[in-house]
């Protein structure tokens, strides 16, 4: 019947087809949508937290909530300085969390090769802006302008704290990709859970994995942080960056006690917990999306 029709109405029939066919293949990828959408919006509207920790590197005397107070200390919005570069670096950073992970897995056969390779992955693609953000955070909170440090430029991918910025990542990531299963388990074991929707105990399981995610990585992302704004180690050899690093968290943590490393677990899982919880709901209610349109 399509051959009888003049070319203008057959263009008519096909382009509704096309845009649906179109359409459904996006869909269908929901995989690449989450990291372009969930990955940006979780990042840009955790900015403060981000913050938080940096400044928490180099101020070991300040509190949990006297942190957050130098963050604010110029307004609200001065609280997501330096977020835009991070944001944008969400989309290739949560395709890696995503696609790269489940790719890795499949074709290398190894949960920890794929964590591997998706943490590697993550971190070529969002150091640079990590630390220049982190940068911009701390030249925030200096007076003088001998003490501003010089922003760290988005071309070279690798610098001081990258290595722990690797190790951190993967071990973030370990709580929604390899615990939450676990968690969901015994967050349905609590009296009561099971009046709960199913929805909200699967979140419960990925806010539950990755608290101890994020307490098991806040060493590394604390090395990280005190590494972006430490100029001196770019002279340095691995070697040297690497022992400076160790000496420096641990005698910050010998020397100050308990309520320092209260403090930045606080604050690390305050940005972690709610970071990977957020991203994993956008990618399943995706996936549920996607599934519905085949």
């Amino acid at each position: 019947a399509a051959a009888m029709l003049a070319p203008a109405e057959l263009g008519d029939v096909l382009r509704p087809s096309a845009a649906a066919a179109f359409m459904a293949k996006m869909r269908r990828s929901s995989e690449m949508l989450t990291g372009a959408v969930g990955g940006p919006i979780v990042v840009g509207f955790l900015t403060p937290q981000r913050n938080a920790m940096t400044l928490a590197a180099k101020d070991s005397q300040s509190s949990f909530v006297g942190v957050f107070r130098k963050v604010f200390a110029s307004g609200l919005l001065q609280g997501f300085r330096g977020g835009s570069r991070p944001t944008l670096a969400a989309v290739p950073q949560f395709t890696a969390i995503g696609p790269v992970y489940l790719v890795a897995e499949e074709k290398l056969g190894s949960t920890s090769a794929a964590l591997f390779s998706a943490a590697l992955a993550e971190s070529l693609f969002t150091y640079s802006a990590q630390r220049r953000n982190a940068q911009i955070q701390y030249n925030a909170t200096r007076t003088a302008a001998s003490e501003m440090l010089a922003l760290h430029s988005v071309h070279r991918l690798v610098g001081p704290g990258f290595v722990p910025h690797v190790g951190r990542n993967a071990f973030a990531m370990m709580g929604i990709r390899l615990w939450s299963p676990h968690s969901y388990e015994f967050i349905c074991s609590v009296p009561g859970a099971k009046a709960l929707p199913e929805e909200s105990r699967v979140v419960a399981s990925d806010l539950a994995s990755s608290v101890v995610a994020a307490t098991i990585s806040m060493p590394m992302n604390h090395m990280f942080s005190w590494a972006a704004c430490t100029p001196e180690l770019g002279n340095m050899s691995y070697l040297a960056r690497a022992k400076a690093s160790c000496q420096w968290v641990v005698g910050n943590y010998k020397e100050q006690g308990v309520r320092l490393l209260a403090r930045d677990l606080a604050l690390r899982i305050n940005y972690t917990a709610f970071l990977f919880t957020g991203y994993r709901f956008v990618e399943r209610n995706l996936i549920r999306w996607s599934s519905g349109a085949e």
